[in-house]
């Protein structure tokens, strides 16, 4: 419904447009935009950040003492290095300390234990049954904690042995130290992770496009990827296009070409790319991202009103060549009824422009504009 509703907006500007200028120049339309590229013509980029797919996070136990940090941020590891280790002998306190609490506990069931026997046998010589029964069961609900109790600290005992034994953390993964965190908490004050990771080899390519452009990008689309640097380029596909978490800010995610003002009244969602070959890249790299332009389109859909038809009943449109209109062939694809567009397989790319093929004013060699001039504009110059 939506690329219905942009084809028949084209088309209602299209006819009241018509195919003149004020200096009875031909109307021409970028073949990108009557395409669905919709804000992004072809050389248009995107700022774009090499980014790791995956991340891992290391956690410390906040009740143990880092004995010694192995590792430092921006530096390469492998999977199985040691990250750090923690203090033995401080681990080494904690596993006896809880030990001895886990004999006390012990020692208090027994006790609790022999209480309801004798509690019993007093209670059997009594008369007064009923202050023994009180007596006996409040015993048995601490018994009862005392064993849930006991249990835990058994729990604690088996993780304290387990530290003890793997006192040093090794990486899980191959990949880049991204940040070290000593005091465990970012600058609010959150609970953050000791050591964070950024895989190696699992690069992608982020991007931000501005609420302007929405639905000129699609996941599935390809994309190249420009160096800043030299000429070297990467091709990908576009993976996500993260609409539910739009950002802030302009950091890498200004529109190449936009002023950034426009940009920045308007909401900007994150987009990724995954590449075909990772060579050459850098994890925190500053790249380009385009959208691929082949040689000739394959596939393009335009509106089907474009189309004119020579006496053989050979499909044409009128297309600017260095300002002027030119007959260019065209081969059709399918035609979707639904739309009201057709493919072009060959003739156009979507760098070119092309004129509603209105038979009183396009003819060979006309003047061309890509300024639209509104009809009641075009009456009174008729008039005059």
């Amino acid at each position: 419904m939506k690329k219905f509703r942009f084809f028949a907006l084209v088309l209602a500007v299209m006819l009241l447009a018509g195919c003149a200028s004020s200096e009875n120049a031909v109307y021409v339309q970028s073949v990108a935009s009557l395409s669905g590229m919709g804000g992004i013509a072809p050389g248009d980029r995107f700022a774009g950040l090499v980014v790791a797919e995956n991340v891992t996070e290391i956690f410390k136990d906040e009740d143990k003492a880092v004995h010694t940090l192995f590792v430092k941020e921006g530096e390469d590891v492998q999977a199985g290095q040691e990250l750090f280790s923690y203090d033995t002998d401080q681990l080494q306190l904690s596993l006896d300390r809880k030990n001895l609490e886990l004999e006390q506990l012990k020692a208090t069931i027994e006790n609790y234990k022999q209480q309801i026997i004798d509690l019993e046998a007093e209670r059997n010589r009594s008369s007064d049954k009923l202050e023994y029964t009180v007596q006996i069961q409040t015993t048995q609900l601490d018994l009862k904690e005392a064993e849930l109790n006991l249990a835990a600290k058994q729990t604690e005992v088996e993780q304290a042995k387990t530290l003890l034994e793997n006192a040093s953390v090794v990486s899980p993964i191959a990949g880049r130290i991204q940040s070290i965190s000593e005091n465990g908490t970012d600058n609010y004050g959150n609970p953050t992770a000791y050591i964070t990771i950024r895989q190696a080899g699992s690069y992608r390519v982020k991007g931000t496009i501005g609420e302007l452009q929405r639905g000129a990008l699609m996941e599935g689309s390809r994309v190249q990827i420009l160096s800043r640097t030299d000429d070297s380029v990467w091709t990908g596909t576009i993976s996500l296009i993260d609409y539910e978490n739009p950002q802030q800010g302009n950091q890498y995610d200004m529109y190449y070409g936009m002023e950034s003002d426009e940009m920045t009244s308007s909401s900007k969602y994150p987009f990724y790319v995954e590449l075909e070959s990772i060579d050459g890249l850098m994890l925190g790299q500053h790249v380009y991202i385009q959208p691929e332009i082949s040689g000739e389109s394959q596939g393009l859909a335009i509106s089907d009103a474009f189309i004119a038809y020579d006496d053989n009943g050979s499909p044409y449109v009128w297309k600017e060549s260095r300002g002027k209109l030119k007959m260019q062939s065209v081969a059709l694809g399918e035609y979707d009824m639904m739309m009201g567009t057709v493919q072009i397989l060959e003739g156009l790319t979507e760098s070119d422009y092309i004129a509603f093929p209105d038979p009183e004013l396009c003819r060979e060699g006309a003047p061309v504009s890509r300024e639209a001039v509104a009809e009641d504009a075009v009456a009174e110059e008729g008039a005059g």
